[in-house]
């Protein structure tokens, strides 16, 4: 079960003669026979193997979430199942290949998503199944996938508003550099209309410009959207803290997001930003009290984020590994 930092299951596509139809499976592969001593592959050395053979992705952490029998009524094969996290491709020089008689096609499927393609037949393969079931089950009855690192600060459940929602839109737009290039170019303009005496034209220039350096002139649209389709995008979250990271959920979505997975963590305004690169999450202040917040400030530096919420370093909390 390898998983990504956008919480996608990576998945593999493949012809099985047995079955005579090609099936959606995770990676996987057969333990090698040392032919000289017998001696049987290590199935944590394998599972790496096969990750990178079939999928060209290297994983930072691992966790072992069963063994189980396929068919002991007559067959003796026993399969282990991973959790594969922190992926990262492989170097192109380096890579570990398919065999000569694979035929693979990677694709990637959000978490929720892979999970109702079992539900609906689509994924049909067994240890695919137990996989994807296995996770979703850890997810919704424990608060993450690191039971050894308790929340610090427990699950805090909360639906944002449409307020909260257009004024968090309209500061992560005032920090884009799109923004500021705007707000540049129309100062500049309002200056200009200032030295030619156009008073009417340098006060347009000046209003644009203060909207886009302020983000508001995206304040009006995500309010529009945030009211047309506030049954999606203001769902019920909950949202914990704890050494290993954010856990998260809501009615689509759960997973829990290691520190070393965040670019910056910054408080701005009334809201928590998270950035995670190309998606930012944000958590109204309101959701914690005071002390939680001193705590998630104290896990935030342990993890090696600085006072303007970069990361200065890829250390843990208290020496702990950043991932979960």
């Amino acid at each position: 079960m390898a998983i990504d930092a956008e919480d996608r299951v990576l998945l593999v596509r493949q012809w099985r003669t047995p079955a005579s139809r090609v099936l959606l499976e995770i990676p996987a592969g057969t333990l090698d026979v040392d032919e000289s001593t017998g001696v049987t592959e290590d199935p944590d050395r394998a599972a790496r193997r096969e990750l990178e053979e079939e999928t060209g992705y290297r994983a930072g952490t691992w966790r072992k979430l069963a063994e189980f029998w396929t068919a002991p009524g007559f067959a003796s094969e026993l399969m282990h199942l991973y959790l594969a996290t922190d992926l990262e491709p492989a170097h192109p020089d380096e890579r570990l290949g398919p065999d000569e008689d694979e035929h693979l096609r990677l694709e990637r499927r959000p978490f929720a998503q892979a999970v109702k393609a079992v539900e609906a037949g689509e994924i049909a393969d067994a240890k695919s199944i137990a996989g994807l079931l296995s996770v979703d089950r850890m997810r919704r009855e424990g608060p993450g996938l690191n039971p050894a690192q308790p929340l610090t600060v427990p699950m805090r459940t909360y639906r944002a508003t449409v307020i909260e929602y257009a004024m968090a839109s309209a500061t992560v737009i005032r920090r884009s550099r799109a923004s500021l290039v705007f707000a540049t170019l129309f100062a500049a303009a309002a200056a200009w209309a200032i030295l030619s005496a156009e008073t009417v034209l340098a006060i347009v220039w000046i209003v644009l410009a203060i909207a886009f350096a302020t983000g508001l002139f995206a304040f009006p649209f995500a309010l529009l959207a945030a009211w047309r389709y506030r049954d999606r995008i203001l769902q019920e979250t909950a949202v914990g803290v704890g050494p290993s990271g954010f856990v998260y959920r809501t009615d689509t979505y759960v997973g829990e997001t290691g520190w070393g997975t965040f670019r910056r963590i910054r408080e701005t305004g009334q809201f928590l930003f998270l950035d995670l690169g190309p998606q930012q999450l944000y958590v109204p202040l309101r959701v914690f009290t005071r002390e939680e917040l001193v705590e998630i400030r104290r896990l935030s530096a342990g993890a090696g984020f600085g006072p303007d919420g970069r990361r200065r370093s890829t250390r843990g909390p208290r020496g702990l590994s950043p991932h979960p």
